[in-house]
C-alpha cells in the first residue's frame, strides 16, 4: 500500500498511514464521546509505527483520564483528534480520515455499557473494559 496522509477537517495536523487497517471499532465510553463529539468514537487498529504524525508541532496531547494508557493527537485548531497511541503498541486513528474504500466494516462495539444511542445491528457489543480489550487486541 502507498503512504496515505491523513488529518483533522481544518488540515493544519496530518499523520500518515503505511498499511491497511485489521480493526475498525467504535468505542462507546464517555471520554470518546467527549473527544469525538458524538455518540461513539469510530476508528482504526494499528500495530504501533504503521501510523506517524507528521506535523507534531500542530497538535496537542492529551489524556482524557489519569492513568490511561491511551494518548490523543488533537490539532490545535480545530481540537479534533487526529491519532491516539495505546500502551506504546497500537495506535488510533478514527475512520473518517481515510478514503472509504481502505476501511473496513465495523468489527466491535466496545465500552457498549455506556452508549449515547443504542445500535440495532449485528455487530459484536462488549460492556466491560476487559471485553473491550480482548476484542481490540484479539486480531493482532
Amino acid at each position: 500500500m502507498k503512504r496515505v496522509i491523513t488529518g483533522c477537517k481544518c488540515g493544519q495536523a496530518k499523520a500518515a498511514v503505511t498499511t491497511m487497517s485489521k480493526l475498525r471499532f467504535r468505542c462507546h465510553c464517555t471520554k470518546c464521546q467527549s473527544v469525538y463529539k458524538g455518540p461513539f468514537a469510530d476508528a482504526l487498529v494499528y500495530r504501533r509505527g504503521q501510523v506517524r504524525l507528521e506535523t507534531p508541532n500542530q497538535v496537542d496531547w492529551i489524556r482524557t483520564m489519569r492513568p490511561s494508557p491511551l494518548v490523543r493527537a488533537v490539532c490545535k485548531s480545530c481540537k479534533e483528534p487526529v491519532v491516539a497511541h495505546f500502551y506504546f503498541a497500537f495506535s488510533i486513528i478514527p475512520s473518517k480520515a481515510l478514503p472509504s474504500e481502505m476501511v473496513p466494516p465495523v468489527s466491535h462495539d466496545v465500552y457498549y455499557s455506556t452508549h449515547a444511542a443504542a445500535l440495532e445491528d449485528s455487530v459484536p457489543k462488549h460492556n466491560t473494559m476487559i471485553g473491550s480489550y480482548i476484542a481490540l487486541a484479539m486480531p493482532f
